[in-house]
C-alpha cells in the first residue's frame, strides 16, 4: 500500500514531468519545426519539417494531449490537499464574504479562460497581395513596385520583362492542412471532392475517408504542401 505522502511524492513528480514536456515541446513547435512562412525563409520553398515522422501540427496535438494529464493531475493533487487548502485560505481571508467573493472571482475567471477558445470568433483578414490586387494595384503594380510602395509584401516573386509584369501568387494563406486532419475533413473543410483529391495525390479509391493525412503521406511520399497545392489549383480551375 502506498502512503499518502508517496501518492503526494508520486503525483507531484508527474505533475513536474508533464510541465517539462510541454515546455520542451512548445519550444520544439516555436524555435525548431518553425511554421510555414519562416520555413520558406530559412530552408527554401517545398520544404517540410518533422520529428520522428511528425509534424507541428501533430506535436501540437501532442502538446494538448500533455496538457489535459497535466491539468487531471493538478485536480488530482488538489483533491489530496482540500483541507490544507482552505485551512491556507480561511487565514489568509479572515472575512466569510470576502473569501466567497474571491472564490467566485477565482471560478469564474478560470471557468471563462477554459471556455473561451470555443466561443471567440478569430479575425479573419486577406493577405497584402490579395488586398493590394483588390484595391486596384495590380494595373499599376510594376511602378508601386518600384517605388517601393509595396516593398512590406513578403515574396511576391515579381518578374519584370521587358515593359510587362507577371506576378507568381503563393498557394492562398487560408489553405492550411494538417497531418491530423482526415481526408474527410479536407474535403469538407475546404469543398473538394474527395475522389479528385485521392486521384491526385496517387491514393486509391478503396482508402478510407477517415485516415489522416498524416499517416498516408508516408506511404504515398506527398507532401502537405501539396494537398494545399492541389486544393488551391482546384479553386482556382473552377472559378
Amino acid at each position: 500500500m502506498f502512503s499518502k505522502s508517496k501518492v503526494n511524492f508520486i503525483i507531484d513528480a508527474l505533475m513536474f514531468l508533464s510541465m517539462m514536456s510541454i515546455a520542451g515541446i512548445g519550444f520544439l513547435m516555436k524555435y525548431v519545426l518553425i511554421p510555414g512562412k519562416e520555413v520558406h525563409v530559412k530552408y527554401g520553398k517545398d520544404v517540410e519539417l518533422s520529428l520522428l515522422g511528425m509534424d507541428r501540427h501533430e506535436w501540437g496535438g501532442i502538446h494538448l494531449i500533455i496538457g489535459f494529464v497535466l491539468l487531471g493531475l493538478l485536480i488530482l493533487h488538489i483533491i489530496l490537499h482540500w483541507k490544507m487548502i482552505l485551512a491556507l485560505f480561511r487565514k489568509l481571508f479572515s472575512g466569510k464574504r470576502v473569501r466567497i467573493v474571491i472564490a467566485l472571482l477565482f471560478i469564474i475567471v478560470c471557468s471563462f479562460l477554459v471556455i473561451c477558445p470555443f466561443i471567440i470568433i478569430p479575425e479573419i483578414s486577406k493577405s497584402e497581395v490579395q488586398r493590394y490586387e483588390q484595391e486596384g494595384g495590380h494595373n499599376n503594380v510594376k511602378q508601386d513596385y518600384q517605388e517601393g510602395i509595396i516593398e512590406g509584401i513578403e515574396n511576391p516573386e515579381i518578374i519584370i520583362q521587358d515593359s510587362s509584369l507577371t506576378i507568381h501568387h503563393h498557394i492562398n494563406d487560408s489553405i492550411e492542412v494538417r497531418g491530423s486532419m482526415s481526408l474527410f475533413q479536407v474535403a469538407e473543410k475546404y469543398n473538394v471532392p474527395i475522389d479528385y483529391l485521392k486521384e491526385q495525390l496517387g491514393i486509391p479509391k478503396s482508402t478510407s475517408n477517415e485516415v489522416r493525412l498524416g499517416k498516408l503521406r508516408k506511404q504515398y511520399a506527398f507532401k502537405m504542401s501539396d494537398v494545399e497545392r492541389i486544393i488551391d489549383e482546384f479553386h482556382n480551375s473552377h472559378r
